[in-house]
């Protein structure tokens, strides 16, 4: 398992966050999801999915960091104006602002071998 979560570290981070403001917006306040956290459910999953296609380049092993936190800060605005900040939204917002954080911990490798931390090593692909 730890081949695949290194290759993959930052987009199973970001879906994991996806899901979790999924869970939240079901949960959270009248159990019901109303407009603005249909838009929390849409940012977080274009955050998920632009870190899983964003790949990573040399010079720019921050790419799908820098995906994730401008989501997270799209997510963050769209909350205050939307809907205002009360005692529910301040959750929403550190479920942001991890989503971020967890992505730029995790690791990745990018179909072109590039590793998101220099001197990582991929893993050896198999050849017969």
């Amino acid at each position: 398992m730890e081949p695949f979560f290194h290759r993959y570290g930052k987009a199973i981070a970001a879906t994991a966050f996806a899901a979790l403001t999924a869970l939240y917006a079901v949960s959270s306040g009248d159990n019901r999801v109303d407009p603005d956290e249909w838009v929390a459910i849409a940012i977080a999953g274009v955050s998920a999915v632009g870190v899983y296609l964003v790949p990573l380049a040399p010079r720019y092993r921050w790419t799908k960091t820098a995906v994730a936190a401008l989501l997270a800060g799209l997510q963050v605005l769209a909350t205050v104006i939307l809907g205002g900040v009360d005692a529910n939204e301040w959750l929403l917002i550190v479920i942001a602002v991890g989503q971020a954080l967890g992505v730029a911990v995790a690791p990745a490798v990018s179909d072109n071998g590039v590793a998101s931390r220099p001197g990582a090593v991929p893993p050896a692909a198999t050849t017969p």
